[in-house]
């Protein structure tokens, strides 16, 4: 009897784990279970790290099917290379949120069909739209902004969690001391005659300029008075100071008396940009930018090639689990409202914006 009821069950064991696999067009595909979702830090941006479950054999990898039909890649590591594959039941993966929409923000709700297949690349968009058909979806609530919040965790990395970043442009970020600060208090001693922490300020931030990147290409960095908030101390473009209000002894200066560099182009730029305020002449920055670009080359197509995800490249970011990862979303499963796949023009709902100790989106 014994034997009889552990064949029955190896039986049933069985069934549910056919009944976790469907056919789409002839080909095998399992069902994937969702477990956590967190952030991580990415190479152009903020990305979406997912765990999940499923019944596919090892060696099967994970596609994400969008409601127009189309996938967005998971990938292995950070730097996006490598599609995910399922080891003894389990991934851990990689999702770019911009991938999903170009605008997507803070607050958004992405939309995924998960499934595990035997191979991505092969599946066709009639396949992709059966995995569409025939698996539910999971909607994972973004609890951040992609690109900000990269640049901010970058800047916090090297000049500590006193360096507030806010974004002024798809190109332009403000680093912003946080009052009572030790970077607040490093800032203003250089302002009173300690150019020796000057200089390490400097060189921190020039050097992030010259590696910080983001899916609107090269980036400039502007820290603000802290006791002036619309007064800037430094702009640092591609690695070099393009005003240095301490060094040149014109600490109140701001952007439109250093500099007579507005363009009609640039103003141009900074009215159509997604801005947060004009808290200093931000269409003399972009016009610096722009000079920055014709003078050593527009950069901004390095950042938008295409991912590579084949299986046979550089294992860049390695050992993702050993990285600190930020805080889980609460939200995913089958629930929220997702911005429709089809309309990336849409604006997206606007995120909120803090008070001046924290980051304005």
């Amino acid at each position: 009897m014994k034997k009889i009821g552990l064949i029955c069950a190896l039986l049933v064991l069985c069934g549910s784990l056919t009944a976790c696999s469907k056919k789409i067009n002839g080909k095998k595909a399992y069902k994937v279970n969702i477990t956590s979702t967190s952030k991580i830090n990415g190479k152009r941006s903020e990305l979406i790290k997912i765990k999940g479950k499923t019944s596919a054999p090892n060696g099967y990898e994970v596609i994400a099917v969008k409601n127009n039909g189309k996938d967005d890649p998971v990938c292995s590591n950070r730097s996006m290379k490598n599609y995910i594959q399922v080891k003894d039941g389990r991934f851990t993966g990689y999702i770019d949120p911009l991938q999903y929409n170009s605008n997507v923000k803070k607050g958004n709700t992405l939309k995924y069909h998960f499934a595990s297949v035997k191979d991505v690349k092969k599946m066709g968009n009639k396949d992709k739209k059966a995995i569409k058909e025939k698996f539910e979806s999971s909607s994972i609530k973004l609890n951040f902004d992609p690109v900000t919040e990269f640049v901010q965790s970058n800047v916090q990395k090297s000049l500590g969690s006193g360096a507030a970043v806010s974004k002024k442009s798809k190109t332009v970020f403000a680093i912003t001391p946080k009052k009572d600060s030790n970077f607040e208090n490093d800032v203003s001693e250089s302002m009173y005659g300690d150019k020796s922490k000057w200089s390490k300020i400097t060189n921190k931030i020039n050097n992030l300029s010259s590696q910080l990147k983001t899916p609107a290409g090269r980036i400039a960095l502007v820290l603000i008075n802290p006791e002036n908030h619309k007064k800037f101390l430094l702009v640092s473009i591609g690695g070099k100071a393009k005003v240095d209000s301490i060094s040149s002894g014109t600490v109140n200066s701001n952007t439109s008396n250093a500099s007579n560099m507005k363009s009609s182009a640039a103003s141009t730029n900074a009215s159509n940009d997604d801005s947060d305020g004009d808290d200093f002449e931000l269409g003399v920055i972009l016009g610096w930018l722009l000079a920055y670009d014709d003078e050593y080359g527009d950069d901004s197509e390095d950042t938008n090639d295409d991912y590579d995800y084949s299986n046979s490249d550089s294992n860049n970011y390695s050992n993702d689990d050993n990285y600190n990862d930020s805080s889980d979303y609460d939200d995913y499963g089958n629930s929220g409202n997702s911005q429709d796949d089809n309309s990336s023009s849409t604006s997206p709902t606007s995120p909120s914006v803090d008070d001046e100790d924290s980051f304005a989106y």
